[in-house]
Protein backbone atom coordinates (compact mmCIF):
# COMPACT_ATOMS: atom_id res chain seq x y z
CA UNK A 1 0.00 0.00 0.00
CA UNK A 2 1.46 3.02 -1.35
CA UNK A 3 1.86 6.44 1.31
CA UNK A 4 -0.49 8.15 -0.89
CA UNK A 5 -3.45 5.35 -0.81
CA UNK A 6 -5.96 5.97 2.13
CA UNK A 7 -5.47 3.63 5.00
CA UNK A 8 -8.93 1.50 5.12
CA UNK A 9 -11.71 3.05 7.52
CA UNK A 10 -12.47 0.70 10.85
CA UNK A 11 -15.71 -0.81 11.51
CA UNK A 12 -16.83 0.51 14.58
CA UNK A 13 -17.56 -1.69 17.64
CA UNK A 14 -21.28 -2.35 18.53
CA UNK A 15 -22.42 -4.35 21.28
CA UNK A 16 -24.23 -7.28 19.17
CA UNK A 17 -21.24 -7.79 17.40
CA UNK A 18 -20.44 -10.75 19.70
CA UNK A 19 -22.40 -14.29 18.45
CA UNK A 20 -22.58 -16.26 21.49
CA UNK A 21 -22.46 -20.33 21.35
CA UNK A 22 -24.86 -22.67 21.56
CA UNK A 23 -24.34 -24.37 24.83
CA UNK A 24 -21.29 -21.81 25.72
CA UNK A 25 -21.84 -21.73 29.29
CA UNK A 26 -21.35 -25.82 29.45
CA UNK A 27 -18.48 -25.86 27.17
CA UNK A 28 -16.85 -22.92 29.47
CA UNK A 29 -17.46 -25.08 33.08
CA UNK A 30 -16.09 -28.20 31.50
CA UNK A 31 -13.02 -26.25 30.63
CA UNK A 32 -12.74 -25.00 34.16
CA UNK A 33 -13.19 -28.63 35.57
CA UNK A 34 -10.13 -30.43 32.66
CA UNK A 35 -7.84 -27.13 33.31
CA UNK A 36 -8.75 -27.56 36.86
CA UNK A 37 -7.28 -31.16 37.05
CA UNK A 38 -4.61 -31.10 34.72
CA UNK A 39 -3.25 -28.54 37.23
CA UNK A 40 -3.97 -30.97 40.01
CA UNK A 41 -1.94 -33.29 38.18
CA UNK A 42 1.22 -30.81 37.70
CA UNK A 43 0.56 -29.88 41.66
CA UNK A 44 1.50 -33.66 42.61
CA UNK A 45 4.70 -33.19 40.57
CA UNK A 46 5.88 -29.91 41.64
CA UNK A 47 3.73 -29.66 44.75
CA UNK A 48 3.05 -26.14 43.94
CA UNK A 49 0.10 -25.18 41.81
CA UNK A 50 1.52 -23.27 39.08
CA UNK A 51 -0.23 -21.46 36.33
CA UNK A 52 -2.89 -23.50 33.79
CA UNK A 53 -1.59 -22.30 30.66
CA UNK A 54 2.43 -20.75 30.89
CA UNK A 55 3.66 -22.45 33.69
CA UNK A 56 6.99 -21.62 33.76
CA UNK A 57 8.58 -18.28 33.79
CA UNK A 58 11.89 -17.01 31.93
CA UNK A 59 12.05 -13.90 33.77
CA UNK A 60 9.80 -11.12 35.33
CA UNK A 61 11.07 -6.99 34.37
CA UNK A 62 9.64 -3.97 34.89
CA UNK A 63 9.78 -0.56 33.06
CA UNK A 64 7.92 1.97 31.43
CA UNK A 65 5.22 2.07 28.37
CA UNK A 66 4.93 5.45 26.72
CA UNK A 67 1.74 6.82 24.64
CA UNK A 68 3.10 8.19 21.74
CA UNK A 69 2.27 12.16 21.30
CA UNK A 70 -0.46 13.32 18.47
CA UNK A 71 -1.67 9.38 17.83
CA UNK A 72 -5.17 9.61 14.82
CA UNK A 73 -8.33 9.37 16.26
CA UNK A 74 -8.77 6.21 15.94
CA UNK A 75 -5.59 4.64 17.59
CA UNK A 76 -6.44 7.45 20.48
CA UNK A 77 -8.73 5.46 22.02
CA UNK A 78 -8.89 3.91 25.51
CA UNK A 79 -5.42 3.94 27.30
CA UNK A 80 -4.05 5.57 24.31
CA UNK A 81 -6.66 8.47 24.42
CA UNK A 82 -3.65 10.50 25.61
CA UNK A 83 -0.09 10.66 25.77
CA UNK A 84 1.54 9.46 28.92
CA UNK A 85 4.10 7.55 30.73
CA UNK A 86 2.73 3.91 32.84
CA UNK A 87 5.33 2.24 35.09
CA UNK A 88 4.82 -1.76 33.67
CA UNK A 89 5.20 -5.28 34.81
CA UNK A 90 6.09 -7.95 32.27
CA UNK A 91 6.59 -11.84 32.64
CA UNK A 92 8.20 -13.67 29.75
CA UNK A 93 6.94 -17.35 30.33
CA UNK A 94 6.43 -20.68 28.04
CA UNK A 95 3.12 -22.63 27.05
CA UNK A 96 1.46 -24.84 28.10
CA UNK A 97 0.52 -25.46 32.36
CA UNK A 98 3.41 -28.12 32.83
CA UNK A 99 7.10 -27.19 33.27
CA UNK A 100 9.01 -28.51 29.82
CA UNK A 101 13.01 -28.35 29.08
CA UNK A 102 13.42 -25.00 26.90
CA UNK A 103 14.66 -27.56 24.48
CA UNK A 104 11.30 -28.26 23.49
CA UNK A 105 9.42 -26.29 20.94
CA UNK A 106 6.98 -24.63 22.96
CA UNK A 107 4.63 -21.15 22.22
CA UNK A 108 6.45 -18.55 24.12
CA UNK A 109 4.26 -15.82 25.52
CA UNK A 110 4.72 -12.52 27.26
CA UNK A 111 1.98 -10.62 30.36
CA UNK A 112 1.69 -7.51 30.72
CA UNK A 113 0.18 -5.41 33.35
CA UNK A 114 -0.01 -1.19 32.91
CA UNK A 115 0.19 0.25 36.34
CA UNK A 116 -2.70 2.54 37.96
CA UNK A 117 -4.69 3.04 34.89
CA UNK A 118 -7.33 5.06 35.55
CA UNK A 119 -11.09 4.90 33.48
CA UNK A 120 -13.90 2.79 33.77
CA UNK A 121 -12.70 -0.78 34.57
CA UNK A 122 -14.22 -4.27 33.35
CA UNK A 123 -13.71 -4.90 37.31
CA UNK A 124 -13.33 -1.82 39.36
CA UNK A 125 -11.55 -3.91 42.09
CA UNK A 126 -8.11 -4.02 39.84
CA UNK A 127 -6.32 -0.91 39.02
CA UNK A 128 -4.40 -2.47 36.12
CA UNK A 129 -4.69 -3.14 32.21
CA UNK A 130 -3.45 -6.48 31.44
CA UNK A 131 -2.57 -7.54 27.93
CA UNK A 132 -1.42 -11.32 27.22
CA UNK A 133 0.66 -12.26 24.44
CA UNK A 134 1.68 -14.99 22.43
CA UNK A 135 4.58 -16.02 19.52
CA UNK A 136 1.99 -16.92 17.17
CA UNK A 137 -0.85 -14.00 15.71
CA UNK A 138 -3.80 -17.02 16.15
CA UNK A 139 -4.98 -20.01 18.45
CA UNK A 140 -5.77 -22.61 16.05
CA UNK A 141 -8.41 -23.93 17.94
CA UNK A 142 -10.44 -21.11 17.01
CA UNK A 143 -13.53 -20.82 19.23
CA UNK A 144 -14.32 -21.85 22.86
CA UNK A 145 -15.65 -25.26 21.89
CA UNK A 146 -12.47 -26.23 19.96
CA UNK A 147 -10.40 -24.71 22.53
CA UNK A 148 -12.38 -27.43 24.89
CA UNK A 149 -11.61 -30.09 23.00
CA UNK A 150 -8.08 -29.25 22.78
CA UNK A 151 -8.01 -28.97 27.01
CA UNK A 152 -9.76 -32.57 26.96
CA UNK A 153 -6.71 -33.86 25.14
CA UNK A 154 -4.16 -32.17 27.68
CA UNK A 155 -5.87 -33.47 30.86
CA UNK A 156 -6.09 -36.85 28.54
CA UNK A 157 -2.78 -37.20 28.38
CA UNK A 158 -1.27 -34.99 31.33
CA UNK A 159 2.51 -34.84 31.19
CA UNK A 160 2.98 -36.65 27.95
CA UNK A 161 3.47 -34.24 25.35
CA UNK A 162 4.17 -36.43 22.63
CA UNK A 163 0.78 -38.28 22.93
CA UNK A 164 -1.34 -35.34 23.41
CA UNK A 165 0.03 -33.62 19.97
CA UNK A 166 -0.97 -37.08 18.61
CA UNK A 167 -4.10 -36.95 19.51
CA UNK A 168 -4.18 -33.69 18.50
CA UNK A 169 -3.60 -33.82 15.52
CA UNK A 170 -6.25 -37.30 14.93
CA UNK A 171 -8.99 -35.24 16.28
CA UNK A 172 -8.72 -32.21 14.00
CA UNK A 173 -6.59 -33.20 10.36
CA UNK A 174 -5.37 -29.54 10.53
CA UNK A 175 -2.13 -28.22 9.33
CA UNK A 176 -2.75 -25.78 12.10
CA UNK A 177 -3.04 -27.87 15.07
CA UNK A 178 0.65 -28.63 15.97
CA UNK A 179 1.14 -24.90 15.16
CA UNK A 180 2.81 -23.88 18.21
CA UNK A 181 4.99 -26.98 18.57
CA UNK A 182 6.80 -25.19 15.54
CA UNK A 183 7.95 -22.11 17.44
CA UNK A 184 11.28 -20.99 16.74
CA UNK A 185 12.84 -21.96 19.61
CA UNK A 186 14.50 -18.09 19.65
CA UNK A 187 15.77 -15.91 23.18
CA UNK A 188 12.66 -15.31 24.07
CA UNK A 189 13.41 -10.98 24.38
CA UNK A 190 13.49 -11.47 20.54
CA UNK A 191 10.03 -12.39 19.80
CA UNK A 192 7.19 -10.42 18.32
CA UNK A 193 3.91 -11.46 20.13
CA UNK A 194 0.85 -11.27 19.38
CA UNK A 195 -2.79 -10.99 21.41
CA UNK A 196 -4.26 -13.39 18.87
CA UNK A 197 -7.98 -12.48 20.00
CA UNK A 198 -10.24 -9.54 19.25
CA UNK A 199 -10.69 -6.84 22.03
CA UNK A 200 -12.53 -3.57 21.80
CA UNK A 201 -10.27 -0.57 20.36
CA UNK A 202 -13.02 1.99 22.06
CA UNK A 203 -14.75 2.99 19.55
CA UNK A 204 -13.11 0.50 17.49
CA UNK A 205 -12.32 -3.43 17.22
CA UNK A 206 -8.41 -4.01 17.23
CA UNK A 207 -5.56 -6.75 17.62
CA UNK A 208 -2.39 -6.30 19.72
CA UNK A 209 1.14 -7.43 18.88
CA UNK A 210 4.19 -6.10 20.52
CA UNK A 211 7.30 -5.90 17.87
CA UNK A 212 10.99 -6.02 18.92
CA UNK A 213 13.08 -3.01 18.37
CA UNK A 214 16.77 -1.49 19.33
CA UNK A 215 19.91 -2.48 18.47
CA UNK A 216 19.95 -4.47 22.09
CA UNK A 217 17.20 -7.03 20.89
CA UNK A 218 18.61 -6.84 17.08
CA UNK A 219 22.09 -8.74 19.02
CA UNK A 220 20.22 -11.74 20.18
CA UNK A 221 17.82 -11.84 17.39
CA UNK A 222 19.14 -15.09 15.73
CA UNK A 223 20.00 -16.90 19.07
CA UNK A 224 18.48 -20.10 19.11
CA UNK A 225 18.24 -23.42 21.38
CA UNK A 226 20.13 -26.27 20.59
CA UNK A 227 19.66 -29.91 21.30
CA UNK A 228 22.70 -29.75 24.38
CA UNK A 229 21.22 -26.51 26.15
CA UNK A 230 20.43 -26.64 29.47
CA UNK A 231 16.63 -27.13 30.49
CA UNK A 232 16.19 -23.59 31.79
CA UNK A 233 19.00 -21.42 29.08
CA UNK A 234 15.74 -19.32 28.97
CA UNK A 235 16.27 -17.78 32.08
CA UNK A 236 19.31 -17.95 31.41
CA UNK A 237 19.29 -15.99 28.49
CA UNK A 238 16.76 -13.01 29.84
CA UNK A 239 18.79 -12.90 32.80
CA UNK A 240 21.91 -12.52 31.00
CA UNK A 241 20.52 -9.76 28.53
CA UNK A 242 19.27 -7.76 31.12
CA UNK A 243 22.39 -7.39 33.31
CA UNK A 244 23.23 -4.87 30.19
CA UNK A 245 20.70 -4.81 28.09
CA UNK A 246 17.75 -2.93 27.05
CA UNK A 247 14.57 -4.31 25.66
CA UNK A 248 12.20 -2.25 23.96
CA UNK A 249 9.01 -2.65 21.99
CA UNK A 250 6.76 -1.42 20.00
CA UNK A 251 2.59 -2.07 21.15
CA UNK A 252 0.55 -2.07 17.84
CA UNK A 253 -2.97 -1.94 16.86
CA UNK A 254 -4.77 -3.57 14.42
CA UNK A 255 -7.72 -1.95 13.33
CA UNK A 256 -10.44 -4.55 12.01
CA UNK A 257 -11.32 -2.91 8.39
CA UNK A 258 -13.32 -5.98 7.06
CA UNK A 259 -16.21 -8.10 8.52
CA UNK A 260 -15.23 -11.22 6.01
CA UNK A 261 -11.37 -11.58 6.89
CA UNK A 262 -11.44 -10.40 10.32
CA UNK A 263 -13.95 -12.52 12.24
CA UNK A 264 -14.26 -11.61 15.92
CA UNK A 265 -15.61 -15.06 17.06
CA UNK A 266 -13.05 -16.81 15.08
CA UNK A 267 -9.24 -16.91 16.56
CA UNK A 268 -7.67 -19.49 14.17
CA UNK A 269 -7.66 -16.31 11.07
CA UNK A 270 -4.93 -14.49 10.96
CA UNK A 271 -6.24 -10.62 9.99
CA UNK A 272 -4.28 -9.56 6.88
CA UNK A 273 -1.56 -7.44 7.74
CA UNK A 274 -1.99 -5.95 3.81
CA UNK A 275 -4.89 -4.18 4.19
CA UNK A 276 -4.79 -2.99 7.96
CA UNK A 277 -0.60 -3.29 9.37
CA UNK A 278 -0.28 -3.02 13.02
CA UNK A 279 0.21 0.51 14.02
CA UNK A 280 2.21 1.50 16.54
CA UNK A 281 0.80 3.34 19.55
CA UNK A 282 3.07 3.09 22.81
CA UNK A 283 6.83 2.14 23.43
CA UNK A 284 8.00 -0.12 26.28
CA UNK A 285 11.36 0.28 27.61
CA UNK A 286 12.77 -2.37 29.96
CA UNK A 287 16.04 -1.11 31.35
CA UNK A 288 18.99 -3.28 32.79
CA UNK A 289 17.73 -5.19 36.07
CA UNK A 290 17.40 -8.81 37.93
CA UNK A 291 15.00 -10.59 36.22
CA UNK A 292 14.72 -13.99 38.35
CA UNK A 293 15.22 -13.37 41.95
CA UNK A 294 14.11 -15.13 44.37
CA UNK A 295 11.60 -12.47 45.46
CA UNK A 296 11.05 -11.23 42.24
CA UNK A 297 9.45 -14.65 40.89
CA UNK A 298 8.08 -16.19 43.64
CA UNK A 299 6.19 -12.79 43.74
CA UNK A 300 5.45 -12.31 40.43
CA UNK A 301 4.50 -16.31 39.93
CA UNK A 302 2.64 -16.82 43.69
CA UNK A 303 0.89 -13.23 44.19
CA UNK A 304 0.47 -11.65 41.02
CA UNK A 305 -2.79 -12.22 38.14
CA UNK A 306 -2.41 -11.57 34.63
CA UNK A 307 -6.16 -11.30 32.86
CA UNK A 308 -7.16 -9.89 30.24
CA UNK A 309 -10.39 -8.96 32.07
CA UNK A 310 -8.41 -6.99 34.15
CA UNK A 311 -8.85 -3.73 32.46
CA UNK A 312 -10.68 -0.75 30.76
CA UNK A 313 -14.35 -1.35 29.31
CA UNK A 314 -12.79 0.31 26.40
CA UNK A 315 -10.25 -2.65 25.96
CA UNK A 316 -13.23 -5.39 26.73
CA UNK A 317 -12.12 -9.11 25.53
CA UNK A 318 -14.54 -10.08 22.27
CA UNK A 319 -15.03 -13.40 21.24
CA UNK A 320 -16.12 -16.77 22.63
CA UNK A 321 -12.05 -17.83 23.71
CA UNK A 322 -12.05 -14.55 25.83
CA UNK A 323 -15.31 -14.99 27.28
CA UNK A 324 -14.14 -18.68 28.34
CA UNK A 325 -11.30 -16.52 29.62
CA UNK A 326 -12.91 -14.52 31.87
CA UNK A 327 -14.56 -17.52 33.93
CA UNK A 328 -11.47 -19.93 33.42
CA UNK A 329 -8.80 -17.62 34.37
CA UNK A 330 -10.78 -16.02 37.73
CA UNK A 331 -11.81 -19.36 38.83
CA UNK A 332 -8.47 -21.63 38.33
CA UNK A 333 -6.50 -17.91 38.96
CA UNK A 334 -8.15 -18.46 42.60
CA UNK A 335 -7.37 -21.97 43.31
CA UNK A 336 -3.81 -21.51 42.12
CA UNK A 337 -3.63 -19.12 45.02
CA UNK A 338 -5.48 -20.91 47.59
CA UNK A 339 -3.66 -23.75 47.21
CA UNK A 340 -0.11 -21.88 47.70
CA UNK A 341 -1.59 -20.47 50.47
CA UNK A 342 -1.32 -16.65 49.20
CA UNK A 343 -3.28 -13.73 48.78
CA UNK A 344 -3.18 -11.89 45.09
CA UNK A 345 -2.22 -8.45 44.83
CA UNK A 346 -2.63 -5.74 42.37
CA UNK A 347 0.49 -3.12 42.64
CA UNK A 348 -0.59 0.04 41.82
CA UNK A 349 3.26 0.89 41.64
CA UNK A 350 6.89 -0.74 41.08
CA UNK A 351 7.22 0.64 44.49
CA UNK A 352 5.58 -3.16 45.38
CA UNK A 353 7.23 -5.02 43.32
CA UNK A 354 10.78 -6.92 44.38
CA UNK A 355 13.99 -6.29 42.67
Amino acid sequence: MSDTTPAPTPIPYRDDLEQEQEGEAQVIEDTIAHMRHTMEQAFELHRKATSGTHAKSHGIVTGSLRVHDDLPPELAQGLFARSGTYEIVMRYASEPGQIDPDTAKRARGVALKVLDVEGEKLDPSWSSQDFLFNTWPVLPDGDAASYLMAIQERDKHAGHHLRTDAATLARTRSPQALLFERTPNLHPVAHTYYSQAAFRHGEYVAKHNLRPVGPDIAAVADREVGRGDAPGVLKDWVRKFFTTGTATYELGVQLRTDADTMPVEDTSVTWPEETSPYRPVATLTLPPQETFSAARRTYAEDRMSWRIWNGLAAHRPLGSINRARRAVYAELSQWRHDENAVTMHDPRSLAEVPD
